[in-house]
């Protein structure tokens, strides 16, 4: 591995962003907003440093952690990646760091900060065992020219069995892009629209009710509550309902 190979996952970001270490006492309440996000959530969390090509925090959640502490995986940064993912991977993930901050470039800079990137893949945990992850990354702080300086990072297990689609998001509204690894370009999707029956669905789904009961409220069978479970999972690409749950709410649907 060569320092070259890390920089790659800063690429195109601007390398000279010069932030001065006195503006470093805002990332305090970063910090400890990452902290407590982290005692509140399943997930492994970190912080990625864009001006000083480093992790500014790492999570305890074992997850990401693939047997070493917060403090080693802080330390390595992205080299630790090397360690954990495959060469094919590393690889695929270069391209998509590369083509989602060619993206952010486009977009105004007042837009920026509403964006998020998500991507599954393969870290080892041991030499016999390897997991499929969901990856989330969104800008913290920009710079006075719209750089991102810092990026919250979410480290989930995938509910998919295999690496699923790149996309794009804009937490503002209900733009969502995919990425084309043949094409090498961002594809718009077509505005999602759910029927006041999957709306419906979806939002008792949200209090925990099964298919029968959820038919029970709405007057219409489980078969049909199914039906209209498939036909969510395949407009929002989700797993199960809890994904698509997520992915509705996100997106302003419900």
């Amino acid at each position: 591995m060569q320092q070259n190979d890390i920089d790659r996952f800063f690429r195109p970001i601007n390398p000279g962003m010069e932030i001065p270490d006195s503006d470093y006492v805002r990332t305090d309440i970063c910090v400890a907003m990452a902290e407590a996000l982290a005692r509140n959530t399943n997930h492994s969390l970190y912080i990625i440093d864009y001006n000083r090509k480093n992790f500014l925090y790492v999570s305890s959640n074992p997850l990401f952690l693939c047997g070493r502490t917060p403090e080693e995986v802080q330390q390595k940064g992205y080299a630790s990646y090397f360690e954990v993912v495959s060469p094919d991977e590393l690889k695929r993930l270069m391209e998509i760091n590369e083509t989602g901050f060619r993206f952010y470039y486009t977009q105004p800079a007042e837009k920026r900060l509403n964006l998020s990137i998500e991507y599954d893949f393969h870290i080892c945990t041991s030499e016999s065992h390897r997991h499929l992850i969901h990856h989330k990354l969104t800008p913290i702080l920009l710079n006075a020219k719209g750089d991102i300086w810092l990026a919250l990072c979410s480290v989930s297990l995938s509910p998919r069995k295999d690496i699923g689609e790149v996309i794009l998001t804009d937490c503002t509204c209900a733009d969502r892009y995919v990425y084309s690894f043949e094409g090498r370009r961002w594809r718009k999707q077509p505005e999602l629209i759910l029927s006041d029956r999957e709306k419906e669905i979806l939002q008792l789904s949200v209090k925990g009710l099964s298919n029968a009961e959820i038919g029970e409220t709405l007057f219409i069978d489980a078969n049909t509550v199914k039906f209209h479970k498939k036909k969510l999972f395949e407009k929002l690409h989700a797993e199960n309902i809890t994904e698509a749950v997520g992915i509705a709410a996100q997106m302003r649907l419900i």
